[in-house]
């Protein structure tokens, strides 16, 4: 019985002391220790760090300003549907989805404060409309649907003006609100 009790023990022991973890103080001196190959190998690493802290805070950045936008709608009136956060990057490039008596608005987001929105990124957003429309033919077979692009950029060239007059897509510039 004791063997069984000490067979157990050390099974549950076993991928924690096969699987564990390195302290910081053992990174640093594995970095210490290491050449300059690894030292490469280091640098990447940090590289690679600090692109996901950047992506993490822009990723932020967009969920503060989906959820600015959806008050927005909010105080309106309509009904919202955060899309971007149920579904995460599954949203179909809708993030938000608005409902007010028989109109729907679907919206895209883009909190880019530097970044310039380009035609090609108003088509992917009325392609992926029309694709969940499709999908979701029966929500949306009643309602007067709207696509809404908003974005916290204020820039706008010459090719997205003259691409907003000749489609059926409504632009808004909305500042971002820290």
């Amino acid at each position: 019985m004791e063997f069984l009790l000490f067979c157990l023990f050390f099974a549950a022991l076993l991928p924690l002391l096969l699987f564990r973890k390195k302290s910081r103080s053992s990174d640093y001196e594995d970095y210490r220790d290491s050449d300059t190959t690894s030292h490469t190998t280091t640098q990447s690493k940090i590289q690679a760090n600090t692109h996901n802290t950047f992506s993490l805070k822009n990723k932020e950045k967009g969920d503060k300003y989906e959820l600015q936008i959806l008050r927005h709608y909010k105080k309106q009136g309509y009904k919202v549907y955060p899309q971007g956060f149920i579904k995460g990057k599954a949203d179909g490039g809708i993030d938000l989805v608005a409902y007010k008596g028989s109109e729907a608005l679907l919206i895209q987001c883009k909190n880019w404060e530097y970044k310039q929105v380009k035609q090609e990124h108003l088509r992917i957003f009325m392609g992926d409309c029309a694709a969940y429309v499709e999908k979701n033919q029966k929500i949306f077979a009643k309602k007067n649907v709207r696509r809404v692009f908003i974005t916290s950029c204020e820039n706008l060239d010459y090719g997205v003006k003259k691409f907003l007059e000749e489609n059926d897509v409504e632009y808004k510039i909305i500042t971002y609100i820290p």
